[in-house]
């Protein structure tokens, strides 16, 4: 664990990747950091973590998977963030799937990145030795987007 107060990139603090459930962890993988840097200064509005590290019992409660990136891994970092905008009146799907492809761009091979209604999970995985994820495989098809987001689908006129 690191001081809360200590800022780990140039718009985020160690705090912002706390545990939600209060028991301290905040640890961080660099690269996490690095990929939401680069996405903050591309879309320029400041963005939240809605969950960084977590512990394994609150990943637990939370219904994460088991072997989630965002638990502390070996050297006691987690290595996942879900993040979203700051400004609730940007969460609009477009703007969503907007920051979904900047993290894919940003992340490369290093790692994963899941497209979900209202934020986006990061992870990089790359640097614990695991293949690149993406939730579309490449493709772009939207996938998490659900029912009432995204229900009209433009068609040509023949």
């Amino acid at each position: 664990m690191i001081n809360d107060s200590v800022w780990v990139g140039p718009h985020f603090q160690a705090i912002e990747f706390r545990c939600n459930c209060g028991c301290g962890e905040n640890e961080v993988h660099q690269g996490v950091v690095h990929v939401l840097e680069e996405v903050r200064k591309t879309v320029g509005v400041p963005l939240r973590v809605s969950s960084g590290v977590r512990c394994p019992s609150h990943n637990a409660k939370c219904g994460g998977a088991p072997n989630s990136f965002h638990q502390p891994q070996e050297n006691g970092r987690g290595y996942a963030a879900d993040f979203t905008f700051s400004n609730t009146a940007l969460k609009t799907p477009i703007n969503i799937i907007r920051l979904y492809m900047l993290a894919s761009e940003e992340l490369g091979d290093e790692g994963g990145a899941i497209l979900y209604p209202t934020w986006v999970h990061i992870d990089f995985r790359g640097a614990l030795g695991k293949p690149r994820y993406r939730s579309s495989q490449g493709k772009y098809n939207w996938p998490r987007i659900g029912p009432g987001l995204v229900t009209k689908y433009p068609h040509s006129q023949t």
